[in-house]
């Protein structure tokens, strides 16, 4: 749509494709264009008009390109950011399926197309915030909720635990600031009564932060194999790197030549490597610090 590539009838025409243009949407018919079907039709109107007002926003004497443009960049709370920047997308897919189904299967009231967007607003905002209970289907209200939204604070707590006789302990971590954006990764490695035998953070290019955390572990383990250690605990606080080392996912392609060099590292000349990986359980020693 934001293209102009729908096969509507004036796209038709532009192609060479020349024809009577009837739009399926009105009671009385007017040329199908796409600025017609999704932005000057009465259900488009109507639709635009329900979200737009209680949102604050003012779309008179604008184009269809430039309303959804208004709701992308709308000065609103961080937590209305993803619901405003998707709410295009669904009152837009709506007003299609609605024009499909009254040109090919039977009628969809306005009210419907309005009720179906509220609806995967709704469904939006409940995955995007498992902790709100009761979200409700009123877009008017669904915005008073996200703006006076209160989280609720999960503390957990960790312990740093030294390592056993005989071992070392290494902590690795990365960050990408943008994701992707200025990245930097690091590792710390202490011994078994917690002094600091090597530690190390560096910023590297820009890149994400699933990259970032891989590179942290591949730069842990490459020093690690060339002083030679044979007992090495190794933590990071990446779910993704642990599930790929345990096996149970397969490494996205990314990342795939640094989970191979790490599968190298373990199976070369450090064969009594043993890394224990789990999630947030690594207590973060080196602060990565973007300025």
């Amino acid at each position: 749509m934001w293209k102009a590539k729908i096969p509507l009838d004036d796209f038709l025409k532009k192609v060479g494709y020349c024809m009577p243009s009837k739009c399926w949407c009105c009671v009385q018919p007017d040329e199908e264009s796409l600025q017609h079907l999704f932005f000057r039709s009465e259900t488009a109107k109507t639709t635009w008009k329900y979200f737009l007002l209680r949102a604050g926003i003012v779309v008179e004497g604008v184009t269809l390109h430039q309303a959804i443009t208004k709701y992308w960049t709308a000065n609103v709370c961080l937590r209305l950011k993803p619901v405003m920047q998707a709410l295009p997308s669904c009152v837009v897919w709506e007003l299609w399926k609605r024009r499909n189904s009254m040109k090919y299967v039977d009628a969809v009231t306005t009210s419907r197309v309005i009720y179906q967007v509220s609806s995967n607003l709704q469904a939006l905002v409940k995955v995007r915030k498992p902790g709100m209970d009761m979200v409700p289907h009123k877009w008017k209200d669904l915005l008073a909720m996200m703006e006076n939204f209160t989280p609720k604070l999960k503390v957990t707590k960790f312990m740093w635990e030294l390592p056993s006789a005989g071992w070392l302990k290494v902590n690795t971590d990365g960050a990408s600031r943008g994701n992707p954006g200025r990245s930097s990764i690091g590792f710390c490695i202490r011994n078994e009564n917690g002094n600091i035998v090597k530690s190390v953070g560096r910023e590297i290019e820009e890149t994400t932060n699933t990259v970032a955390e891989a590179k942290a572990m591949v730069k842990a383990l490459r020093f690690c194999r060339f002083q030679q250690y044979s007992h090495v605990w190794l933590q990071t606080d990446s779910m993704l790197l642990k599930k790929i080392m345990d096996g149970i996912w397969k490494p996205p392609w990314i990342i795939s030549e640094q989970v191979e060099e790490m599968m190298q590292l373990m199976n070369g000349a450090i064969t009594q490597l043993l890394i224990f990986i789990g999630r947030a359980t690594s207590w973060l020693i080196i602060w990565l610090i973007m300025l």
